[in-house]
């Protein structure tokens, strides 16, 4: 199939003429003149099949936004799953209608919008380059459900000014609807021809045509706060305490369909959300937190490259931003600057393991640009990418890449990056350049599955506004597999290999691994994966030992149902590396997470991990690690809830199986409770209070709360 082979049908989208209200039942004049779109396929579990059950799609629009009316039937209208969720929690564990609209039609991002029957909403970015989901952006859009007694139905109402079209608007937009059914097995349809786990999703997507008269969409939007937080801070026998009353703003204007600029002064960057905890006790290089702040999110599909040099977390506490973005069929462009105050970690990435120095004051900028091209029956992107951070001291770190991708066909993708960077550290008092490449190739026709990468990277790279942990390095990695359909319990089994190989630039082998796999989809929703990793090598010291490190994986995933809408589990026992002492350990890993309901209006969601090295040949422990979480959220009514939040991380060493000093134990403790109330997007209210302590041994207990309230309220002017 040729990538841009025509549409196998086309919508047409009709101009309202009455008055639309939203109440998810589609039962005004303008909706039933509609055209209709119901020619739905399953893709899973059996891809490429006629739909079970039937849904349309109708759409309207009017000056000020498009309309979507989507329905669908069901035999047993009673096993529609509507949870209560949060904002941006709408899954597959539940039964959902998503729009994915491809705005300027190059085929590149596509922006997202979902809707459960309880009428939750999630919304959010699609890139389409790597086949990523990104839920950070939130749109201004509504979307109301209604409960039929042969299914359910939502209207959706879209501002134009939520879209990135451009000016003049594409005579035909791309659109796929997606319908979501969770029963014994979840049955997933779409208003196209797609497989289970497509190479290209917005290749095939339905045309929409019709649309007429748009008007240029521009607005300009502030967003105000108000913030008061008051702490005291206990370390040893110390106290202290402070009440700070702060205020700021975040600015979105729209001066044209193609431009967003972006500003924020004094920005309220306090999680209300607790980062999630993680095992590093065996670590050897940094780790990434997932970005939850406002400002970074527009336009975040354009930060991402095929190996990815920005990672806005490394800005720690901005004092000012301003960005501009720019979107068209043409052409795709973002400008940020940030000016951080400091206050965390500039990564210092290494062959063996990464370091890292405080970060003083600095300021951040990147660039980066995407020209989407045609080329015979199959399309691309060539890219380009500035980074820049300069500090307070004079320290400079620069970046610079350039990278292009290639689709010959719906199942084909190649992709490459060369990269470069320049620093001069004052602190560190070095100076020196460093330079990079990535290439990697897949196809993937639904059946058969083949990937390979090479990566290389000087050992004097450096790039301060990423998270690149490892630098000295050449590797290369491969996976191939082949997937039997079936009908039963397993609906899709995919035995596998997957492997690589790294080596320092000096050649000095680092790692390598050949690992057969089992992969199945199950019904319920259900994953499953059994890993003998028997081939494992690895070295973590320089000149250090040559380490084999067999072990045995095993993972699944699924939606049981009733008071457990989730569930996760994952074991990996055999033999592992004690990095600290560079030295052979027996290992063992398990993880669990599960969701669970003990009422519809309250969620619990428990994770438990824990990990433990033993000495091999006397069986005493060297290292224990665990972690806990548990978030609760209760749902008192649309507009307002109680999120709890309880962690706890627990790590010890043995210190009689070290030849050198060692933190024999280190904890830490967290809860938070916040009461939130939502108006709507921008317009919130949130008053919370957060106890922490950390505790480690031969050093001071350092114990913090804090209680704060912020109010913030959007106006669109």
């Amino acid at each position: 199939m040729a990538l841009f082979s025509a549409a196998s049908s086309a919508l047409l989208a009709v101009p309202i003429t009455g008055k639309i209200t939203l109440d998810g039942k589609l039962d005004e004049p303008d909706w039933q003149r509609a055209p209709v779109s119901a020619n739905f396929t399953e893709n899973m579990p059996r891809e490429k099949q006629p739909a079970r059950d039937r849904t349309e799609v109708r759409v309207l629009y009017d000056s000020e936004a498009i309309y979507f009316g989507v329905r669908g039937f069901d035999p047993e209208p009673s096993q529609i799953h509507a949870p209560f969720v949060r904002r941006d929690k709408v899954f597959g564990n539940q039964d959902n209608f998503i729009l994915w609209i491809d705005p300027t039609g190059a085929k590149k991002f596509a922006q997202f919008f979902r809707v459960n029957p309880r009428g939750v909403l999630a919304d959010g970015v699609w890139n389409e380059d790597n086949s990523d989901e990104d839920w950070s952006p939130d749109f201004d859009f509504e979307a109301v459900p209604a409960r039929l007694v042969d299914g359910w139905s939502a209207e959706f109402r879209i501002p134009w000014a939520s879209l990135r079209l451009p000016h003049p608007t594409p005579e035909k937009l791309n659109f796929i609807v997606f319908r979501n059914q969770p029963r014994e097995t979840r049955i997933r349809t779409t208003n196209v021809v797609l497989g289970r786990d497509p190479s290209c999703f917005l290749c095939v997507a339905e045309e929409l045509t019709g649309l007429r008269d748009l008007p240029k969409t521009s607005g300009l939007t502030v967003t105000p706060y108000l913030a008061v937080n008051s702490s005291r801070a206990r370390v040893g026998e110390q106290t202290s305490s402070e009440t700070k009353f702060s205020a700021g703003a975040d600015i979105k204007w729209r001066p044209s369909p193609e431009w967003v600029l972006d500003a924020t002064f004094r920005p309220d960057f306090s999680q209300l959300e607790l980062d999630t905890p993680q095992l590093k006790g065996n670590t050897r290089f940094a780790l990434s937190v997932q970005e939850k702040r406002p400002f970074f999110l527009e336009g975040t599909d354009l930060y991402s490259t095929p190996y990815n040099l920005i990672y806005t977390r490394s800005i720690t506490d901005p004092l000012w931003g301003a960005r501009a973005t720019y979107r068209s069929e043409r052409t795709d462009a973002t400008l940020l600057t940030v000016h951080d105050r400091g206050g965390g970690f500039v990564i210092l990435p290494g062959t063996y393991y990464s370091d890292a120095r405080n970060q003083g004051g600095s300021t951040s900028t990147f660039a980066r640009v995407r020209v989407p091209f045609a080329a015979g029956e199959g399309n691309g992107s060539l890219g380009a990418l500035l980074s820049d951070r300069t500090y307070d001291d004079g320290t400079t770190n620069r970046t610079a890449s350039v990278d292009g991708l290639f689709r010959p066909n719906n199942e084909s993708r190649v992709r490459a990056q060369l990269f470069a960077s320049s620093t001069d550290d004052r602190v560190l008092n070095v100076k020196n350049d460093g330079h990079a490449a990535y290439v990697d190739g897949s196809f993937d026709d639904g059946v058969h599955h083949a990937f390979i990468s090479a990566t290389s990277i000087s050992p004097k790279f450096r790039s301060d506004n990423s998270i690149v942990t490892q630098n000295g390095i050449d590797a290369v990695k491969f996976e191939a597999w082949r997937c039997i359909k079936r009908e039963g319990f397993f609906n899709n089994i995919c035995p596998g290999l997957f492997g690589g190989e790294t080596h320092a630039s000096n050649g000095e082998a680092l790692q390598r691994y050949v690992t057969p796999q089992i992969y199945a989809n199950g019904n319920r929703n259900s994953e499953w994966s059994l890993q003998p990793r028997w081939a494992n090598y690895a070295r973590v010291q320089e000149a250090g030992r040559w380490h084999h490190t067999p072990t045995l994986y095993a993972k699944g995933e699924g939606n049981p149902g009733g008071w457990l809408p989730y569930a996760f589990v994952e074991v990996e026992g055999g033999r592992g590396v004690d990095v600290a002492a560079d030295t052979l350990a027996r290992s063992l890993f398990a993880g669990v997470t599960l969701n669970t309901r003990p009422h519809e209006r309250v969620e619990l969601e428990w994770k438990v991990s824990d990990f433990r090295l033993n000495d091999i040949d006397s069986g005493r422990w060297r290292l224990h690690e665990r972690l806990m979480q548990l978030v609760g959220i209760g749902y008192l009514t649309a507009q307002d809830t109680l999120r709890l939040i309880a962690q706890h991380t627990r790590s010890e060493r043995n210190a009689s199986m070290y030849p050198f000093a060692v933190i024999p134990r280190s904890q830490t403790q967290a809860i938070s409770l916040v009461y939130s109330h939502k108006r709507g997007l921008g317009r919130e209210f949130n008053l919370g209070v957060t106890q922490g302590n950390v505790r480690a041994s031969a050093q001071p207990n350092r114990a913090t709360t804090e209680v704060f309230a912020k109010l913030s309220w959007a106006f669109v002017l």
